[in-house]
């Protein structure tokens, strides 16, 4: 069955009181709200966990994207998004662990050409343990990595820069890729470039950033 969403009203991006199914809130050009929580590594080295989107989603098929994320059903809120990361993820972590950085507006056509328009509520955790500790879902996610932060400002800002990693499949299976500009979906704020600069800042000790 399909999920049922909560409309939101620009420009404070407040629930409207209005529920849709998901696709015809995407349909209707309505705006809805969603959760990134985004796993940071300081050991072995500053790195951020990302996954590897599935071959067989509507959305950015096998590009490298946020460790967890999904969208609110009706009446759901921030630490509700506790339950994609459980689902996709097999992690279970307390809200008072995240650490808020703020949201964001993202505006992007899935494959079928429908433009998605979310709201999104943007979050950091530090969690050194091994990607085999995770138990992933392989119908929302292919594959987790640990990408270097170094490399990922690096990526961001030299054109032509590429780095390999290993991805720990949802089966067990290790793989070798390449990483580079276009490992990423499209972002017209380059959302994961900001990203990796905030994780950086933030394993360094920085406190009170936002996006």
């Amino acid at each position: 069955m399909e999920e049922v969403v909560d409309i939101l009203t620009p420009p404070t991006f407040e629930k409207s009181g209005v529920s849709k199914p998901r696709s015809q809130a995407w349909a209707d050009g309505d705006w809805i709200g969603t959760f990134n929580l985004w796993i940071l590594q300081r050991t072995p080295l500053p790195a951020i966990v990302y996954q590897v989107r599935s071959p067989r989603s509507s959305w950015a098929p096998n590009k490298f994207d946020v460790t967890a994320g999904g969208h609110y059903v009706t009446g759901e809120s921030l630490p509700d998004g506790l339950r994609e990361v459980r689902e996709e993820l097999g992690k279970v972590y307390k809200p008072t662990d995240l650490t808020y950085l703020g949201r964001k507006m993202h505006v992007s056509p899935d494959v079928h050409g429908i433009v998605r328009q979310n709201i999104v509520d943007i979050s950091f955790i530090v969690d050194d343990s091994p990607l085999d500790s995770y138990l992933l879902d392989e119908h929302e996610v292919y594959a987790l990595c640990s990408l270097s932060i170094a490399d990922l400002i690096k990526v961001h800002t030299q054109p032509g820069f590429e780095f390999e990693v290993n991805l720990l499949t949802a089966s067990g299976e290790s793989k070798g890729m390449i990483v580079n500009q276009d490992s990423f979906p499209y972002n017209w704020d380059n959302y994961h470039f900001k990203v990796a600069l905030l994780a950086d800042r933030f394993l360094k000790g920085e406190q009170n950033l936002v996006y």
